[in-house]
């Protein structure tokens, strides 16, 4: 059960912030996607690509951020290298999670904002631009989903068992990774039906939402994770300790799912 903790003004103004802000570069987001064509797009290694948009997205963001609380940090997919202010209250945002679903057409993408205090991430916002879905959570404030004016609860769905499960397996393109393949294996003999869908923060949102089970990823970046964990945490689900021993700005494994598949998925991934 959610526990409703005391509001707090500096809290819920960034929750706020943090939804409208969304919007913006949702729709800045979408605004590139449609004319994704004429992109300009670099090349940052093997199966890693970045666009235009990524940086103007991620430039809207960061503007409007400093704007409204100019003491916070901010550390950004595309300018995680030049991370300043008070790092005790920082944002962290993906601002195309999905690249390569966003430059090939795919309407699989989002825009992932999250809010950390303290070392506890308090406001994850996920926003799925070509669908108008904003996955907002704010902690001990339960996850919800707005979707056309209307707004619904999340809640993660009440899976238990492996063999009825959908599990989405994130991967690195550009990193191969023998254990996803045993992972993969060993959910296959389980009798899970097993998807990978290249865009970890709206896949974990998903989670939230019920529409899968779990997500798993060995090496994940605090911008992809953070908001969709706290989603999931939020809509009653369980997460696996993130972020990994050397802090935000190093990758780490990552596991959200329902309760009731927990124990056999952690067993599973085996890095906990």
């Amino acid at each position: 059960m959610v526990s409703i903790t005391k509001d707090d003004p500096s809290i819920q103004a960034r929750y706020a912030a943090a939804r409208a802000i969304a919007h913006q570069a949702g729709e800045l987001a979408h605004n590139y996607f449609s004319r994704r064509d004429a992109l300009a797009i670099e090349t940052k290694g093997a199966q890693d690509y970045v666009s235009q948009a990524d940086r103007a997205v991620e430039m809207l963001i960061r503007e409007e951020i400093a704007r409204a609380f100019p003491g916070d940090a901010f550390l950004g997919e595309e300018t995680a290298s030049s991370v300043s202010g008070d790092e005790e209250r920082i944002w962290i945002v993906d601002p195309i999670d999905g690249t390569h679903n966003f430059l090939r057409g795919a309407h699989y993408y989002c825009v992932s904002i999250a809010y950390v205090e303290r070392g506890r991430c308090e406001i994850g916002v996920v926003i799925d631009p070509e669908h108008d879905e904003l996955f907002h959570a704010r902690r001990g404030h339960g996850a919800w989903n707005t979707h056309r004016g209307e707004e619904h609860r999340l809640g993660v769905s009440d899976c238990a068992s492996l063999k009825r499960a959908f599990v989405c397996l994130g991967h690195h393109d550009r990193y191969p990774e023998p254990r996803v393949m045993a992972i993969r294996q060993a959910l296959m003999d389980a009798g899970t039906a097993v998807r990978s869908l290249g865009a970890g923060a709206l896949q974990l949102a998903h989670v939230a939402a019920g529409r899968y089970d779990a997500f798993v990823e060995l090496s994940l970046n605090a911008w992809d994770a953070m908001a969709g964990l706290l989603l999931i945490e939020e809509a009653g689900g369980f997460t696996a300790p993130f972020p990994g021993p050397s802090g935000l700005r190093k990758p780490a494994p990552v596991l959200g799912c329902a309760p009731g598949i927990a124990d056999a998925m952690t067993k599973i991934v085996g890095v906990w």
